[in-house]
């Protein structure tokens, strides 16, 4: 089938160009555009119980989770001096004459929300709508208030995901700018000559247009998270230009054998185009198994790198034989750097010693090599998964400053709250009398155990206020609420209690989104009182769902990516032992990987260098993506490295010199295609968002790892030791695996 493409293409080459130059044309418009219909946030699922309890929670007490913050200050006057508190009042004068705002809360109405270091002041204004619907009204408010002669930072969830947004589509345009040129000049290096070297770079850019678009036409109808374009776009760029790349490579040796133009495609493209199908293949083993995940962002990378990978193949599967049979011999055009990227012996004067380096001292370069590969991923073992908060973006944007603000001042982030929701009914189903005896005295006791559970500093409720109360004090307290006096009292009983319902907050000094902080959640959540329901809400309740609910999945879609994969390199290498070492070697970098996130991020080690704030936790999505990720990629070039050496096995019989061969052959374009993923990735280091730089760091490492310790050391060295078992096969698997030969 592949070689019936080839011809189709080289036949109808300027029909296929056409078609592309159609398809790129079209794809311009939209491709720009592809994060207009993407939506904030994406790393939660209304199945959640956290999200369960956040609408029973708005719904049966109004409690607001969505709230713009202001911030305002003013270098001279005091918070409370009548100058200062007039222009507070004016700015937010009307804001709740607008239906999708639920209260506007100044110092006035709290005095703790006056600071007391600064002349700074926080106001809170809650909404009734969804993220989503906020990121629009924001625009409204900014409009409506008027900070008059006082400084005003504007921050909350709706400001903070606007910025990421904007800060996100900067990051895409940046490592665009940054990974072509570099990328180009890797080729240059690789192939020597200009036209060579701009091919691979324009196939796979049109790819990735051609993907983008499908992107944004997608992103219309399904829920796409906008954390996923810039993975996304990393996947397109380095996977389209690597496939290209191993195309033009193909296509070049043929033409050196002294085939005509038209013959060297055909070949190519059925030699090449084999390995870059089975390279995608596993890439998207991999990057599907995201979609069964229940989290919009893990889902929109699986869907969204489904889309620019498909995008991809085709490019190099189509436009690139069509573009390579027009252009012929010309495609060694405007040689600038000599052809050490040939395949003459003469030419292989780094890889030749250090392959018959390898096989002569197998175990010499397998157990250092080894050590270094575990010792990169000890760190993992103290991953601790979490969130993330405005912290992963820079100081320089208006969000951030305002978190900061509140946090230094206002403690803000630095400890946990976990509003707690307990809802009852009467005898009819009826939403019950909260003060009546023993409604309170169920309370009460909820009150009790919350206090006792580990972690937990304080409680906020009705029944909490004074130690030495009990259900009869707090009854009669409470026999005429409307007439209550004392003031905390009072203001419990209008924002805590509603018929059928009362709120508790849980304080603790745990961090939000530490593990600890989890436990704490789990052992809230496995009190149940004698009536009536317990709804815990919260972001530390909603990464308690996150983590429970990927990390509860991932061990199985780990095997399952495994066994897939194995399967596939099993029908290709028709081996037992070679399929088993790659997905070894495979997990190794992708541990190496993960060692290094937490050194960097979760440590927090050249954290001045990078330009972030360390998060003392790793997101929880990162490793879920970044083995999603590496695994197909790494694999990739395990394909390229066995595919010739298993061509060499199959011609000489000798399993030593077979190895040796095949990293010869093998080892500059590996080289090449890597470095140019690795260039990719980095580009995206210099993000602003800190998880779009861990992402590119961790995969830039990997790749790293990978090409460097693993497909030049390890993988040769435990080839040799295994010797003819490397290519064992049980009899009866030989004659019931279809046939696939080797000519990469």
């Amino acid at each position: 089938m592949l070689t019936a493409i080839g011809i189709f293409a080289v036949r109808r080459k300027y029909i296929v160009l056409a078609t592309w130059i159609i398809v790129i044309l079209g794809a311009l418009p939209f491709a720009p555009r592809a994060q207009e219909f993407l939506k904030p946030g994406g790393f939660s699922n209304e199945s959640f119980p956290s999200v369960q309890a956040r609408k029973v929670l708005q719904e049966r007490l109004e409690v607001t989770t969505l709230t713009v913050d202001f911030v305002f200050t003013h270098p001279e006057w005091s918070p409370f001096d009548p100058r200062f508190s007039g222009a507070v009042e004016n700015a937010v004068e009307g804001l709740t004459d607008y239906d999708e705002i639920a209260y506007v809360a100044t110092h006035l109405d709290d005095p703790q929300r006056a600071s007391a270091v600064s002349n700074t002041v926080h106001v809170s204004m809650g909404l009734t709508i969804e993220l989503d619907q906020s990121l629009e009204f924001l625009e409204t408010v900014i409009d409506h208030v008027d900070s008059g002669p006082l400084g005003l930072v504007i921050t909350g969830g709706p400001a903070l995901y606007r910025d990421i947004s904007l800060a996100s589509e900067r990051d895409l345009r940046r490592g665009e700018t940054v990974a072509f040129p570099i990328a180009t000049i890797v080729l240059l290096l690789v192939f020597g000559t200009l036209v060579a070297a701009i091919l691979p770079a324009a196939v796979g850019g049109g790819g990735v247009l051609a993907g983008l678009a499908i992107v944004f036409f997608m992103s219309q109808g399904i829920d796409m998270s906008v954390f996923a374009l810039n993975i996304v776009s990393l996947l397109g760029i380095g996977i389209g230009i690597d496939y290209s790349l191993f195309y033009t490579s193909r296509f070049q040796e043929e033409l050196r054998r002294g085939r005509t133009v038209d013959n060297a495609v055909i070949a190519a493209h059925s030699h090449a185009g084999k390995a870059i199908l089975f390279s995608a293949v596993t890439s998207l083993i991999g990057l599907l198994s995201l979609v069964t995940f229940d989290v919009m962002m893990l889902r929109s990378v699986g869907i969204g790198a489904v889309a620019v990978i498909f995008a991809a193949l085709l490019a190099a599967l189509t436009l690139m034989p069509a573009i390579l049979a027009i252009l012929g011999h010309r495609v060694n055009r405007f040689r600038v750097l000599p052809r050490w990227g040939t395949n003459s012996r003469k030419n292989f004067s780094f890889w030749v010693p250090l392959s018959n380096w390898v096989m002569r001292r197998p175990w010499l370069v397998l157990i250092p090599t080894s050590t270094v590969l575990i010792l990169l991923a000890v760190p993992a073992l103290s991953m601790r998964l979490g969130t993330v908060d405005a912290t992963i973006l820079p100081d320089s944007l208006e969000s951030r400053q305002g978190f900061d603000v509140l946090r230094e001042e206002f403690g803000f982030a630095l400890q946990t709250i976990i509003p707690v929701g307990y809802t009852f009914a009467d005898a009819a189903g009826e939403a019950a009398n909260p003060f009546a005896f023993e409604n309170l005295t169920t309370a009460y006791d909820i009150g009790r155990e919350l206090e006792r559970v580990e972690g937990v500093t304080k409680v906020t409720s009705i029944v909490n206020l004074d130690p030495t109360f009990g259900p009869e004090q707090y009854e009669l307290l409470y026999q005429h609420p409307e007439a209550i006096t004392d003031v905390t009292a009072a203001q419990l009983v209008r924002e805590s209690v509603r018929p059928g319902a009362i709120l508790f907050l849980v304080h603790s000094d745990l961090h939000p989104f530490w593990p600890e902080t989890r436990q704490l959640v789990t052992d809230i959540r496995a009190l149940i009182p004698p009536s009536g329901q317990l709804h815990v809400n919260g972001g530390a309740s909603e990464i308690t769902d996150i983590v429970n609910t990927l990390y509860g999945k991932f061990p199985y879609i780990v095997g399952a990516v495994l066994l897939v994969t194995y399967l596939s390199l099993m029908l290709l290498f028709r081996s037992v032992i070679l399929p088993l070492k790659a997905v070894v070697l495979n997990v190794l970098s992708i541990l190496a990987s993960y060692g290094a996130l937490v050194f960097v991020f979760q440590q927090g080690h050249f954290s001045g260098v990078l330009n972030f704030e360390a998060m003392g936790v790793i997101e929880a999505t990162l490793p879920i993506l970044l083995f999603a990720i590496i695994f197909g990629l790494s694999m990739d070039y395990e394909i390229f490295l066995l595919s010739r050496v298993a061509e060499a096995y199959e011609r000489t019989g000798d399993n030593v010199a077979s190895v040796a061969e095949g990293l010869q052959r093998s080892g500059l374009i590996i080289t090449g295609a890597a470095s140019i993923l690795v260039i990719v990735a980095a580009s995206f280091v210099l993000a602003d968002v800190v998880v779009v730089k861990a992402i590119g760091l961790g995969l830039a490492i990997a790749v790293f790892v990978d090409v460097t310790l693993v497909r030049a050391l390890v993988a040769p060295a435990i080839m040799r030791i295994a010797g003819p078992w490397n290519w064992w096969l049980p009899a009866w698997l030989d004659r019931i695996l279809p046939q696939v030969k080797h000519d990469v």
